[in-house]
């Protein structure tokens, strides 16, 4: 279905980008417990930036892989929040690592998938403190991987793996812990094992497929029919050709019931521009359709706004990452839909596992501080700022 998913790139170049900022250097050394110190915050924020740019240059994952694969797919859904010690931010981080496995072993999805996942449940199994210099906190876990089928709640595929982390407390310890998840043998057998069992339940199951489809389109839930239809694996040809077939239709129907709120978001956006450009607005006219109502008024508002901007010095590069900075929003906002219409559909498996669209997906969504938030220190300042930006949703 390369090329006819016309917005589907840039929550996952989002996710990636803060999974690359969270453990590029995630193997383990081997050792179980080695605590050390950690090392001061940044000096400078030019110290800081530049330490942006060498974690965005250290990205390990194939964004054309997790995205544009007629593969399997898979959503994430990351252990729930069953200690004291973990917390939404080490939920996050796990999600995100589990995200980057998924990738590395040729599986896209960025949690727009509505019948398959990878879960994923963390039990603490040592907890101590070092006889270091300074004392130190230590804990083990062993996370259970699952290959599920969402709507049957059937497990394909398990796997284990134990990990280990150290810190000045055992909170501390547990966020560290995420850097020795790894990609293994046992994980990339688990996952081969449970894409196999995928093709085979749409190869067996293509009239319920089809019948999930139609019965959202019939219901005028047009982001979940798109998201059945977007993420049906290429080696299950029947179920893919009829997925094929009915994607633009789907695309259309569903950016047509949105257009309204598109050109209502548009108007906002100009007045909040206050003659200044912004992609935001390039953006709302991109998600409505050219044969809609909408549009017509939307183009007049667009070519005003326009002729207001082009009377100021605009450089030619800044426009052009403002552009691409409008490609990714409009990316975001389809992902939003489907995802949220997921939600609706496996309200209990996602409450149940701590899904994925959680606060991680609230930042991405909401356009939060995606790199400066992993890589600084401060995580008091970084929630507050997810939660001034999940308040703007």
């Amino acid at each position: 279905m390369k090329g006819k998913n016309i917005i589907i790139s840039s929550l996952a170049s989002c996710a990636i980008l803060l999974a690359s900022c969270n453990g590029g250097n995630s193997a383990s050394s081997g050792t179980k417990f080695n605590p050390k110190e950690r090392e001061s915050k940044f000096a400078s924020d030019a110290e800081r930036e530049a330490a942006i740019a060498q974690k965005r240059s250290e990205l390990q994952i194939d964004i054309q892989t997790l995205l544009f694969t007629n593969d399997v797919k898979l959503s994430i859904l990351p252990p729930a929040i069953n200690t004291e010690d973990i917390t939404d931010n080490v939920v996050e981080q796990i999600a995100l690592k589990m995200l980057e496995i998924t990738s590395q072993n040729g599986i896209g999805g960025i949690n727009n998938v509505p019948g398959f996942a990878l879960a994923a449940s963390l039990n603490q199994t040592g907890r101590e403190v070092t006889g270091t210099a300074p004392q130190m906190m230590a804990v083990q876990y062993t996370i259970t991987y699952k290959v599920i089928n969402t709507t049957s709640g059937d497990v394909y595929a398990t796997a284990l793996q134990d990990i280990h982390g150290a810190g000045r407390s055992f909170e501390e310890a547990t966020q560290n812990v995420v850097n020795d998840i790894k990609n293994s043998n046992d994980i990339q057998q688990m996952l081969k094992d449970g894409s196999e069992k995928i093709i085979t339940w749409y190869n067996d199951n293509l009239q319920t497929f089809k019948n999930q489809v139609e019965k959202a389109e019939g219901q005028q839930d047009y982001a979940l029919a798109l998201a059945y239809v977007e993420t049906v694996p290429e080696k299950a040809t029947e179920a893919f050709a009829y997925a094929t077939s009915k994607q633009p239709s789907i695309l259309s129907k569903f950016l047509h019931k949105i257009a309204s709120v598109e050109l209502n978001e548009m108007q906002t956006a100009i007045t909040a521009a206050n003659g200044e450009y912004s992609p935001e607005i390039g953006y709302h006219l991109s998600m409505i359709p050219t044969d809609a109502p909408e549009h017509k008024q939307a183009q007049a508002l667009l070519d005003k706004y326009e002729k207001q901007v082009n009377s100021k010095q605009t450089q030619e590069a800044e426009r052009a990452h403002e552009k691409e900075l409008m490609l990714i929003k409009a990316d975001v906002k389809k992902a939003k839909y489907e995802s949220e219409a997921i939600q609706k559909q496996n309200k209990d498996l996602m409450y149940a596992y701590q899904g994925f669209w959680g606060a991680l997906g609230r930042r991405i969504i909401g356009g939060i501080d995606a790199v400066g938030d992993v890589v600084s220190d401060d995580a008091v300042s970084d929630d507050a700022a997810s939660d001034d930006a999940d308040e703007r949703d």
